[in-house]
């Protein structure tokens, strides 16, 4: 089975260096330290909230690597299986007229 973070790679990292992305209701968050092969990447994992107001918060830290990117995208997949995830939507209060 491929990986949820195939689209991950060394490369990806050079886009910004604080990146926040979510899998449906799985969030994650990404912070740069340095540069490709000397640098570190820092990586958290929360419950279906902002980052600011998260309490359920993992984090891990990896080499900015390919080897440890590969780590990185393991740990996700881990973390993935171990929270679960489900489709994103809108929490609307009960008795509103979209709620479900």
């Amino acid at each position: 089975m491929e990986s949820s973070f195939a689209f991950l790679d060394s490369a990806f990292f050079t886009r910004a260096a604080v990146y926040p992305g979510s899998l449906g209701t799985f969030r994650y968050r990404f912070k740069r330290e340095g540069w490709t092969g000397s640098g570190r990447i820092q990586a958290w994992v929360y419950e279906n909230t902002s980052f600011e107001l998260a309490e359920n918060i993992e984090t891990e830290t990896f080499d900015w690597t390919e080897a440890g990117v590969e780590a990185l995208r393991s740990w996700l997949d881990q973390k993935l299986a171990e929270r679960g995830t489900q489709p994103y939507q809108i929490p609307y209060p009960p008795g509103h007229p979209d709620s479900n």
